[in-house]
């Protein structure tokens, strides 16, 4: 599923030969007052740039591009245009925002979303489409685009348009659909809370209505909406709504274990993990869902989900001990599924694989970490503080004295695997950690034996004498 994309809207008729109209005449009827030129333009551009990928003979230049884009604006602002004459100008900008970044960015700096906004709430149903067409193809062009799309008012107005999508056609319903999922898709997201709350509480409704979801097939765009409505860390109130829609999580759980769902799966799981990541009461609500473990087993014997369910694993195991406790009832299945991820070539499912062990030594109390050096986890050491995160590295550097401390007899498995050696390689910055555990290392050095005095002597007996009395 692609997460934010353009899309061009094709003119069925068929354009006119580009030998019959000189490109120049046309840009200056746009420019013009009178409004039959500047309509008969709009009419041109409209074919002209709804089939430039159809194999059309019409060539317009580069060189073109910023005076259409004014004139296109100046005919909107002007209000000269009737119904007719804005969807052609709208039409313009729905295509002209797909043909490279730079075109998308002269509309963009020249305020078209103010112009948009206002169209959006047209009371004719074709101007309003067409002006939401042109937002999601806006919105899809660049990070900087999309912050674009984000102003509190368009959010506001698109809320409102999703609360009443039910009296839209099919296709205008997943066209909306479509170009909120293109302006959240990244997530976090800022918006006013009333706002947050009409999105998740339409979505989720929209999700739960089955024969609706089926019919527009749409589920892994609902899915990756409200994936992207709660992928907001400094405001865990949103997983809050969303938990609070009756059915929702169970719903999205039963999908993503629906073999014939499997276009909406990396979609659910990425909601499931976005619950995950927030508060350890929001994850308690989540570990609490009977299927749910289904669903990490699910994940883990899939190698496509690999990297995501380690990356839901490692913010489990972020939260408290009752959540390590969750992860460790599975012990023997969940420990050799680590280790396939801590020595896996795929860069991301590696990286998750070593945060999950990074955070399962800061998270777990003493008897968790007696159970997880049992398993061998001392042995991943190395690869924390190898690891080109620093974060990680520092996990692995404060935790390192403390583990040995509660487990003494590891000691010689640190000189093997030279865990000091790793600490010290990490720079100046961790000396105070270096130091801690050198001093810890001194202390647990067994004895050394004393060297054989040159005046002692060892007397061998090969057989015993026959003596009784010995």
């Amino acid at each position: 599923m692609v997460k934010s994309s353009k899309k061009e809207k094709n003119e069925t008729a068929t354009p006119p030969e580009s030998d019959t109209f000189n490109i120049n005449l046309f840009v200056t009827m746009l420019e013009s007052s009178c409004r039959i030129q500047v309509s008969t333009a709009l009419y041109f551009f409209r074919k002209a740039f709804a089939s430039i990928h159809d194999g059309s003979d019409i060539l317009i230049r580069d060189q073109f591009y910023a005076r259409i884009k004014n004139g296109v604006l100046n005919a909107l602002r002007s209000e000269i245009l009737d119904v007719d004459g804005e969807i052609n100008a709208v039409w313009i900008i729905t295509n002209m925002c797909c043909i490279s970044k730079e075109v998308t960015h002269l509309f963009v700096n020249s305020n078209v979303l103010e112009v948009l906004t206002q169209l959006i709430r047209s009371s004719n149903p074709r101007l309003s489409n067409q002006s939401v067409w042109a937002i999601a193809n806006i919105s899809a062009d660049c990070v900087s685009c999309k912050t674009m799309c984000r102003r509190p008012k368009l959010l506001k107005i698109l809320s409102k348009m999703l609360q009443n999508s039910h009296q839209l056609e099919d296709t205008e319903r997943r066209q909306l659909i479509w170009c909120i999922n293109n302006i959240l898709t990244g997530g976090r997201a800022t918006m006013l809370a009333p706002v947050a709350r009409s999105f998740i509480r339409t979505f989720s409704n929209l999700i739960l209505d089955t024969e609706v979801i089926q019919r527009m097939n749409c589920a892994p765009m609902v899915l990756w909406t409200l994936a992207n409505l709660v992928d907001i860390t400094h405001d865990t109130t949103r997983i809050d709504m969303l938990q609070s829609q009756t059915n929702l999580v169970e719903h999205v759980i039963l999908l993503f274990l629906d073999e014939n769902e499997k276009q909406s799966h990396a979609a659910a799981l990425r909601l499931l993990g976005n619950i995950a990541v927030g508060s350890d009461t929001q994850t308690d609500h989540l570990l609490t869902k009977i299927n749910f473990r289904y669903v990490l087993h699910r994940a883990m014997s899939t190698p496509e989900h690999h990297c995501e369910v380690a990356w839901i694993y490692s913010n489990i195991v972020a939260g408290a001990v009752r959540h390590v406790d969750f992860v460790l009832e599975d012990s023997d299945r969940f420990y050799g599924w680590l280790l396939s991820g801590i020595n896996s070539d795929i860069p991301r499912f590696r990286k998750e694989s070593l945060w999950i062990v990074g955070n399962l030594l800061a998270t777990a109390d003493e008897y968790q970490r007696s159970q997880l050096v049992e398993f061998g986890i001392i042995n991943h050491l190395p690869d924390l503080l190898k690891y080109d995160d620093g974060r990680l590295n520092e996990k692995g550097a404060v935790t390192a004295t403390e583990l040995l401390r509660e487990h003494p007899w590891q000691y010689r498995l640190y000189k093997d695997l030279d865990i000091l050696g790793c600490i010290d390689a990490l720079g100046p910055q961790y000396s105070t950690q270096k130091a801690e555990l050198q001093m810890l290392l001194n202390e647990l050095e067994p004895p050394k034996r004393m060297e054989k005095h040159p005046e002692c002597r060892v007397v061998c007996y090969s057989k015993l004498p026959n003596d009784s009395s010995i």
